[in-house]
């Protein structure tokens, strides 16, 4: 017999963090053109060009995690404890027990293998631990934003933004809406199931 593991997201949730997630790889997208200098290199991370198919991979070292964005998602690392990869589209993290990228990635399927339903319960806490890790990142990313480029910038960004589901003139609370999504995944329970495996 197998068991399997995963966090259960409420629908409302779900509802919620998919539309923010897209919006917010369209702000880390606008940061990169903006007119003072691309905030993410300022922002210290270091940028790959695809010579190919594929988009650019931007990578950040924090002490012992690895933040890299791609235009399709983002990846979520800490040493000796494992990964999280988030896709733009499907805003649920995807385990893995590598933890760092050490090679150049432009496309999706060339990341390590990645699951959402894991095998162990201290698995799942490791995932629900390294997302909640990664929502509070994006909340600080998005103050850090708003003291270095100011009201204005992130505004321009959200009016250019046909699919925006936070107002321009509510640019400081981006912030506040990653932190409370963090505070919320805390809580989430942990399912399970357990398959039977055929005789062989």
């Amino acid at each position: 017999m197998t068991e399997s593991y995963w966090i259960s997201y409420p629908a409302k949730y779900k509802k919620h963090i998919k539309p923010l997630l897209h919006q917010q790889m369209w702000l880390f997208g606008r940061d990169i053109l903006c007119p003072e200098g691309n905030l993410l290199c300022e922002y210290s991370f270091t940028r790959e060009r695809s010579a190919g198919r594929g988009g650019s991979m931007y990578t950040r070292r924090d002490g012992a995690q690895q933040i890299v964005l791609w235009g399709w998602g983002i990846w979520f690392g800490q040493v000796d404890t494992g990964a999280i990869f988030v896709n733009r589209y499907k805003a649920r993290p995807q385990f893995t027990a590598v933890s760092v990228l050490s090679q150049t990635v432009h496309r999706e399927e060339a990341l390590p293998q990645r699951t959402d339903r894991v095998s162990s319960v201290a698995e799942a806490q490791t995932m629900q631990r390294l997302w909640v890790n990664l929502l509070d990142w994006l909340a600080d990313y998005e103050a850090w934003v708003l003291a270095t480029a100011g009201d204005c910038w992130r505004q321009s960004t959200l009016q250019s933004f046909n699919q925006a589901v936070t107002k321009p003139e509510a640019v400081d609370q981006l912030a506040k809406q990653w932190q409370t999504l963090a505070e919320q995944s805390h809580a989430f329970p942990i399912n399970s199931n357990t398959k039977k495996e055929g005789i062989r």
